[in-house]
């Protein structure tokens, strides 16, 4: 096609060596095609907005632009007096000189290795791939969009997507933005001109699995003509035709974009048309796409945010790609005054958040399904960062230059991963574990249940291999398609099935461990239950065990590696990967691997030498060493494992054997002995679910795990007991609790003992202390006592939380809105086909007064998301005799709407709920009404979530549906004239703080009232949700609730979505019997019911209940007396709800919160010291700013003096001990001291670390 744009140079230089020429059909005959394949194109789907007018240039621009518009009053001028060149001018001149309007300016070049010269001069290159594409004889661009690319017609090359995508435009784009010569910007812009316009005339149709590049290049369309649209040597009859394209694709999008709500290709065609209606606002039909677009993306991150935060697609490149996408929109909208939902940018943070929490110690992401870019999700991180203030995002988003260290220690998302930390430092120790439950069981996911990945000491060295490429090659397959690429159990050589069970059962954390349960059904009956033991901050322990079926099976544990070859120990099967096993390389950080069978199966260990890694950069490993330990079995089996990650450097020495216990299959329980290069460790594990007291060797625990850890000489250092009371060795106790502790970790050291516990206890422990002078808690000293070798504290949680709602459900505070038409004009209601305008008997009536074969439509985008509305309708002139008049909501665009109407035959009038979805119309409720045919009537329509309801008079109908979560509203009619009058628009619970999910639900006097459909009533209180799941919220809430028949109402504490969260309820049943429960719902981790007891017969009426979840800890109060604790470890963040089995009220919600990651305070504050009180060995004081432990029985004597009673205890930020004169410390202890660290040589007081003499020796 011929531009009137004219170029600087006419000589075409020659391109590159081994450049291929593509030559075409001359310009004259693509000018004659274009415009007509442009309104081809247009035409493609029912429902495109047609614009014939392009096909004669530029014709008719009224089809195209709303000329009612004051700014476009020059071109509708021009059009009135039917000078059509001079109507494009205008529309040249217009866009040339716009102002008030933005698009995002690229930060970098595009796609592909050519540069903007080469583009300019029509050569691109993609690798070794290089195309020539300029057209002598006709002086232009004259791209071959259908070339290969190195491939075939049937598997062409990937450029060939890249080209249609116009992912090298923006390299045109950043050039002229940074280039000083007109003559070069000018180059650019007609190569730019002329691209567009060739791909407009040859791209005329594309099948459905292009609709993604489509919109990509949409995306291109419109951010080149932001930069472009200003040169001068643009010719207005292109720049129409370009506008034609713009509008025709987005159009053609905004159809078939219902099509694609399983991936992240809505996601990017619902940018992109959002992109198009803000950038474009003249384009007739900007006013329908711009709302569709965005509440397009707000259903799909209601739809794909999983209730745990995470993006529903299993792999990190696409989860970064979605919160990218995300902020492309946010940034549009702020760019030009538009204002979201704020679950948009709240979804794209809640995305940034996991990303941030999964990064490795070298802030790079673990590589897991479709992955590449270990970069992936950077760009998330500092936008979200950004945009809160998050100072710890800017430390990674930056590589540690900015910001602030994170604190946020190990993590887990239970229907996604876990995380385990030692820390953030480049040489951390941490393992990821993948389990991700989701219903995407497309392409981007891999079969990798339960799969891990370790790094440490400043390098991956247990790696995910990652993806290369899609295309179908036997190493690419591998990669993607089976479970032996990955770091988990395969059963009989074959991949784990998709959509699946994948559950979380357990998770526990404190400073000195962390406990991840998990299970996997893709090999069922076979289930995969891993358990990964965390002794901080050194190894790991991997317990896995299968079960369910009891035939015979073929099992590999496997391990991938970076590169790094794999040596086994022949007789331990131990294998070392790293270190100095390279004769001649440099040692290297590295892995040992020691497995330990269960009874009866007979390890094998594997080296292959056939893997693959995807490294950094692109480049892909092959012929590199991976692991199997393989074994096969009949009935329940498995493995437990020690990971021992090290410093390059010579291998450990890292041995392990299984200590028996007779009777116990490991399924139950198991124990182990490992030898550690400076200790000896013993490791116990139930899997139970209420443990049975058991010995293991010398040791004892009615625990669900122990770990003990003696040095070589035989001293005790430290031990562990999760979801026990007792802990004892050879006889003597180490942990006796007053109740049952969910997570203790305690450290000797010195005259130290260190406490860790990650949730809440009350109660007393004793534990074995022979040499503590000094116990901290969580970092903070406590006061204790002892008995022999034992020391005994006391704790108490501290939960004090902040109000952070109060709410009274007053519904003269809800939003409502009343459209009489009484001023004279639409009120903001918008025509869609038919006639519409003002009228009725005085002209104050929204009226429609066409009888034709149209559904038409008058909308108002304006409203809430769960909503009542009614009208007043008096139906018109008929056009046949079956005809349709009502209320439309939910209102995306005339494709994609919910109504309620009247269907009017000649014999009756039925009330019908129909769904309309992507053209496609379903019945979801009718039901006859007593009403003569055309008769005047009032319509109440309500959407709350998921329930829709109808009502004409006395009858009623209602139906639930999920497909569409939000939209305007219309006025509909259907082959009638009819009038409108008096519509009210209201809230049917305050958007600003709640979400309906289910029911109905609805506000009235004081009360919110619910009533179940489908089972359950469920609205969320959404100001209540956290900025980040990676943190745990603690809750206290209380609702007066009154139950109006058999069944149960109540709170949901870490709430999120209908299968997420802990439903705290009270209920009555059909004997009259009270009750209260407690259920955990985490999608295939529940429902579970975790406590239910029985109370009181109580007369009908209001009960107030009240629910507290501190850490695991859950409890339960009825009018303010406690029925009900109980523990569960799984669902650790979200918000609160409210819900019910059976129609009931609540009145009178008061909800406390606080998110965070820090241990929970479990020790008080020590009183300040007081002359008059006698202080015994053990006590704490607080004088001058400062805490003080008494080392014996004092009584008048000021804190302060450095030999006295008094020792100073002052503790660092990280927990380590700050050195102070007064405090006594004996050989082994470790303090800071101006910003160093010294160990302690023997026992010394007052004595200043630095003297090379002296007790304190610098340590590494």
């Amino acid at each position: 096609m011929t531009s009137s744009a004219s170029r600087t140079t006419q000589h075409h230089p020659a391109g590159p060596p081994g450049a291929t020429r593509r030559r075409r059909r001359s310009g004259s005959a693509r000018a004659r095609a274009v415009a007509a394949a442009v309104v081809g194109l247009a035409l493609l789907s029912p429902g495109l907005v047609s614009v014939p007018a392009a096909a004669q240039g530029e014709s008719d621009l009224g089809e195209l632009l709303d000329l009612t518009r004051p700014e476009l009053a020059a071109v509708a001028a021009r059009l009135a007096d039917g000078d059509e060149a001079g109507a494009a001018d205008e529309v040249l001149q217009f866009y040339a000189h716009r102002t008030g309007i933005e698009f995002p300016a690229p930060s970098g070049g595009g796609l592909g290795d050519a540069t903007a010269d080469e583009l300019a001069a029509g050569i691109f290159r993609f690798g070794t791939e290089t195309r020539d594409f300029y057209d002598d004889a006709a002086q232009r661009i004259d791209v071959d969009w259908q070339d290969t690319w190195g491939g075939t017609e049937d598997v062409p090359g990937g450029a060939q997507v890249l080209m249609t995508d116009l992912s090298f435009m923006p390299t045109l784009v950043y050039a002229s933005l940074h280039e000083t010569d007109p003559e070069r910007r000018q180059a650019y812009a007609t190569a730019w001109m002329q691209i567009s316009l060739d791909l407009f005339e040859d791209v005329t149709s594309w099948p459905t699995n292009r609709n993604l590049s489509a919109a990509k290049r949409l995306a291109q369309l419109v951010s080149a003509f932001s930069v472009f649209r200003t040169e001068p040597t643009l010719a207005a009859g292109d720049l129409v035709t370009y506008l034609v394209g713009v509008h025709a694709t987005t159009d053609r999008l905004t159809v078939v974009l219902p099509i694609h709500g399983g991936n992240n290709q809505y996601l990017s065609i619902a940018r992109s048309i959002y992109y198009s209606a803000v950038y474009f606002p003249e384009f007739s039909a900007s006013f329908v796409w711009e709302p569709n677009a965005a509440r397009a993306v707000e259903w799909f991150v209601d739809r794909h945010i999983k209730s745990d935060s995470v993006y529903s697609e299993p792999t990190v490149n696409y989860q970064a790609y979605a919160a990218d996408l995300l902020n492309g929109v946010i940034t549009m909208a702020d760019l030009n005054g538009r204002t979201l939902p704020a679950s948009i940018a709240r979804a794209s943070d809640w995305i940034a958040d996991s990303l941030f929490a999964t990064r490795m110690p070298n802030l790079q992401a673990a590589l897991v399904g479709d992955a590449k870019d270990p970069d992936a999700g950077i760009g998330a991180i500092r936008t979200s960062g950004e945009r809160n203030g998050w100072s710890d995002f800017a430390w990674v988003a930056s590589d540690r230059t900015e910001g602030s260290a994170p604190t946020l220690g190990s993590t887990v998302y239970p229907v996604s991963f876990a995380v385990q930390r030692s820390g953030w430092d480049s040489d951390a120790r941490y393992m990821l574990i993948n389990n991700q439950n989701t219903t995407y069981t497309a392409s981007h996911r891999h079969p990798d249940d339960l799969s891990v990945v370790m790094a440490a000491y400043g390098r991956p060295l247990i790696v995910d291999p990652g993806a290369h490429e899609y295309t179908a090659t036997p190493t690419n397959d591998w990669m993607r398609k089976t479970t032996e690429a990955h770091n988990t159990v395969e059963v009989d050589g074959l991949p784990q099935r998709a959509g699946v069970t994948r559950a979380t059962w357990l998770w526990r954390s404190n400073a000195g461990l962390d406990v991840y349960r998990g299970e996997a059904l893709g090999y069922d009956p076979v289930s995969h239950d891993r358990v990964v033991y965390f002794v901080k901050p050194g190894f790991w322990i991997v317990s896995d065990s299968l079960t369910g079926d009891t035939a015979a099976h073929d099992y590999r544990q496997l391990w991938h590696f970076p590169g790094d070859p794999v040596v086994v120990n022949p007789s331990t099967h131990a294998a070392t990967v790293g270190f100095d096993t390279v004769p001649g390389a440099d040692p290297v950080a590295g892995v040992q691997l020691v497995p330990v069978a269960s009874g009866g199966a007979d390890l094998t260990p594997t080296v292959h030498d056939d893997g693959a890694v995807q490294l950094v950069g692109g480049e892909l490993l092959t012929d590199v060493d991976f692991l199997s330990y393989d074994w096969s079995a009949t009935g329940a089996t498995g493995v437990d494992t020690v990971v021992f990650p090290g410093e390059a450097g010579p291998a450990p020495s890292v041995s392990a054997t299984r200590i028996e216990l007779p009777g116990v299959d490991h399924s139950v329980a198991t124990a182990m002995q490992i030898e550690l290069p400076e200790s000896v460790g013993r490791f116990y594990l139930s899997r139970e679910a209420t443990p049975t007291p058991r010995t293991f060797g010398t040791a004892a625990t009615d625990g669900e795990s122990a770990y003990l850890e003696r040095d070589a000489a035989g001293a005790l250092t430290r031990f562990a007991l999760t979801s026990g009371t007792t802990l004892a060795d050879d006889g003597a106790s180490l942990v006796e609790a007053s109740d049952v502790v969910s997570d203790l970790d305690v450290g000797l050291q010195g005259s130290t003992a260190t406490v860790s516990l990650g949730d809440p206890f009350s109660g007393t422990i004793s534990i074995h202390a022979p040499a503590a002078s000094v116990v901290m808690v969580n970092g903070s000293p406590t006061t204790f006592t002892r008995t022999g070798d034992l020391v005994t504290i006391t704790l108490a949680p501290d939960l004090d939380l902040p109000t952070v709602l109060e709410e009274e459900f007053d519904d003269a505070g809800l939003d409502s809105t009343v459209y009489d038409f009484a001023d004279g004009d639409l009120e903001g209601w918008t025509p869609q086909q038919a006639t519409w305008s003002l009228g009725g008997p005085d002209g104050s009536r929204l009226a429609q007064s066409s009888t034709e074969d149209v559904q038409s439509f008058a909308v108002q985008q304006d409203v809430p998301t769960d909503l009542v509305m009614s009208a007043e309708i008096e139906p018109g002139a008929a056009g046949q005799a079956t005809t349709r008049t009502g209320l439309a909501f939910r209102y995306r665009d005339s494709r994609n709407y919910y109504r309620a109407n009247l269907l009017n035959t000649r014999e009756d009038v039925t009330l019908q709920i129909v769904k309309v979805y992507n053209g496609e119309q379903e019945v979801l409720a009718e039901r006859g009404v007593p009403l003569d045919v055309g008769a005047a009537h009032l319509l109440t329509v309500s959407a709350v979530g998921s329930h829709l309801t109808a009502t004409v008079g006395d009858t009623s109908i209602a139906a639930d549906d999920t497909r569409l979560t939000n939209g305007g509203v219309a006025a509909y009619t259907h082959r009638r004239a009819a009038t409108f009058d008096d519509i009210t628009i209201s809230e049917a619970i305050d958007g600003s703080t709640w979400q309906g999910i289910g029911g109905e639900v609805s506000v009235e006097e004081g009360q919110l009232h619910v009533a179940p459909s489908d089972g359950r009533a469920h609205v969320l209180a959404r100001s209540t949700m956290p900025e980040r799941f990676s943190e745990q919220c603690d809750y206290a809430a209380t609702a007066t609730i009154t139950l109006g028949g058999v069944g149960q109402a109540g709170i949901s504490l870490r709430d999120s979505t209908d299968s997420y969260g802990y439903r705290i309820h009270v209920g009555r049943t059909s004997a009259g019997t009270w009750y209260a429960s407690v259920i955990r719902e985490a999608h295939r981790s529940g429902p579970v019911t975790l406590a239910s007891v029985s109370i009181p017969e109580r007369p009908d009426g209001p009960v107030e209940l009240g629910t507290t979840v501190h850490g695991d800890l859950i409890t339960v109060t009825i009018d303010g007396a406690q029925v009900a604790q109980v523990r569960d470890t799984v669902v650790r963040s979200g918000g609160v709800g409210l819900y019910a089995t059976v129609a009931s009220t609540v009145d009178d919600l008061t909800v406390a919160r606080s998110c965070g990651s820090d241990e929970p305070v479990l020790v008080p504050e020590p009183e300040g010291w007081e002359a008059a009180t006698a202080y015994g060995a053990g006590d704490l004081v607080a004088h001058d700013d400062a805490t003080w432990l008494a080392s014996w029985w004092t009584q008048g004597e000021e804190p302060g003096q450095p030999y006295g009673a008094w020792q100073e205890i002052g503790v660092a930020d990280d927990g380590a001990a700050l050195w102070t004169p007064s405090r006594v410390f004996v050989a082994g202890d470790v303090v800071e001291h101006e910003s160093l660290r010294y160990r302690a040589a023997w026992w010394t007081r007052n004595q200043v670390p630095g003297d090379p003499h002296g007790p304190w020796q610098p340590t590494d």
